[in-house]
């Protein structure tokens, strides 16, 4: 008995040492993932400062580039007819009244905002929304909304991959989070095509989770998608 008596204190004491230990390797691995995160939204928002400023030098470029290219279009002739002909049966007609299909299907992690800024968690701001974050899985195949034309696809920062489509009468639709991009510029698809598949969120993204950001414009103006899918 008086063996174990002594062996308890002595024990404990190891339980204890053990358990501190733990402790303070668990506080170790927080303090690391917390680091890493606020690097990811530190970054984020300074390409947000540098974007800010790119668009900003870009409108004043954009300007004089406008003016020379409407004077050197006066000087071109006009297209031939067998040109004309190739132009129209490539062309895409949407009438802004029939419903769209969903790109994937999934709750809206963020709405479509642009009269209000809402909270981007990962960003910790307030900012608008041009568009809806859908929730999906990565991996998750995307299909195209419509019969519409490939425009451009690009990567940028906030939204990863993407691949913006003309869907005719000046709408158009961008698909942001993409991986495995199955389309190329100037392809034309149709409804339902698997276009690409949803990538793993950006560093804009990282607490909202994996989505596919999805946005509409109708003569270079966003407009809630909500209202056109169905």
């Amino acid at each position: 008995m008086r063996k174990n008596s002594k062996e308890s204190p002595f024990q404990l004491r190891k339980y204890y040492g053990i358990m501190i230990v733990l402790f303070v390797l668990f506080l170790g691995v927080m303090a690391y993932y917390s680091a890493t995160f606020r690097q990811k939204r530190d970054q984020a928002k300074q390409e947000i400062k540098l974007e800010e400023r790119s668009i900003g030098a870009n409108n004043s470029a954009t300007s004089k580039t406008t003016q020379m290219t409407t004077e050197k279009t006066k000087e071109k002739t006009e297209p031939s007819k067998t040109q004309t002909k190739r132009t129209m049966s490539e062309n895409v007609a949407y009438n802004g009244t029939s419903k769209l299909t969903w790109p994937v299907k999934g709750n809206i992690i963020l709405p479509y905002s642009v009269d209000s800024t809402i909270y981007f968690e990962s960003l910790d701001q307030y900012r608008i929304n041009k568009g809806i974050l859908i929730e999906a899985k990565e991996g998750t195949e995307v299909k195209a909304v419509k019969q519409a034309k490939v425009r451009e696809i690009r990567k940028s920062a906030e939204y990863g991959q993407t691949i913006l489509m003309d869907l005719g009468n000046d709408y158009t639709v961008l698909y942001g989070q993409l991986k495995d991009i199955k389309v190329k510029e100037g392809t034309l698809v149709n409804a339902g095509t698997v276009i690409a598949k949803v990538a793993e969120p950006t560093s804009y993204y990282t607490l909202e989770g994996t989505n596919l950001y999805f946005q509409m414009e109708k003569d270079k103006k966003s407009v809630d998608p909500l209202k056109y899918l169905e």
